[in-house]
């Protein structure tokens, strides 16, 4: 548990925030798919704390970033903090982000605040020498949440928005089929996907379909974050020879490989 001090408060975009916390030792252990779980500050009604993927993290400065949406009471208080205030967090929590040394293409495939994780990837996947490819979905142009590392690391964009107002007019998995499609060879091209339920189910369908292996990150709701509560269960796709159904998205993930869980959108 640290309590730790909001250092800057930034606009991403449209409804969201950038926060950037002092935790020199979060950020010196950090990688992508970790997350840490929040307490509401000055909310006594909100008991459950948040969970928030780790963003970017600096070992050098000490600090790592949260991209904080503001979409229900407890992200809304926190999209509120000022410079100084301080937060009180249970991490690093969850597993991490597999990385292939020997991988041809790395796909990161985003939406929404799923968009999170992504930036810490690139960071860990830096010394890797092939090709990057980001696919993202947004509501509209506004709620795009851009990064200079996209440009530092060589990443090819393909951007789609339900409304059409910047990109492909669409699903983010439109794009992305046809993508996947138009090179038949799958070897060493590893997908990265995280965003709603609905769009993880469908990129893991997409995925399994098409033959690409990858792992995706989990955005369920989450309470205590260490699996005391067994409150955020995921499907496995195949029971376990003990019988076993389920795993906790907090404990065993929120990484998973595609091939084992079954999400229902």
């Amino acid at each position: 548990m640290l309590q730790a001090r909001v250092i800057a408060v930034n606009a991403a975009a449209a409804g969201t925030v950038r926060l950037t916390l002092e935790a020199p030792d979060w950020a010196a252990a950090a990688h992508a798919g970790h997350f840490v779980n929040i307490q509401v500050p000055q909310r006594c009604d909100l008991l459950w704390r948040r969970p928030f993927s780790l963003h970017r993290a600096d070992p050098v400065r000490g600090t790592i970033d949260l991209l904080i949406a503001a979409v229900g009471r407890g992200s809304q208080a926190l999209a509120r903090c000022q410079t100084g205030d301080r937060l009180d967090a249970i991490g690093l929590l969850g597993n991490t982000f597999p990385l292939d040394p020997a991988a041809r293409e790395i796909i990161m495939v985003a939406g929404g605040i799923g968009i999170a994780p992504f930036d810490l990837l690139l960071q860990d996947a830096a010394e890797i020498r092939c090709r990057k490819t980001l696919f993202y979905g947004t509501r509209c142009a506004e709620a795009l949440c851009r990064s200079p590392l996209w440009q530092e690391h060589g990443v090819e964009f393909h951007l789609a928005t339900e409304d059409g107002s910047a990109g492909y007019r669409g699903r983010v998995l439109e794009p992305l089929r046809r993508y996947l499609e138009s090179d038949q060879d799958r070897s060493g091209r590893i997908l990265y996907g995280c965003g709603p339920t609905p769009m993880l189910a469908g990129l893991c369908a997409l995925a399994l379909e098409t033959g690409f292996r990858g792992f995706i990150s989990v955005e369920n709701l989450m309470a205590c974050g260490f699996g005391a509560c067994v409150g955020c269960p995921v499907e496995l796709r195949v029971p376990r020879p003990d019988g076993q159904k389920y795993l906790l998205a907090c404990k065993d993930g929120p990484v998973f490989p595609i091939e084992e869980i079954l999400l229902h959108d």
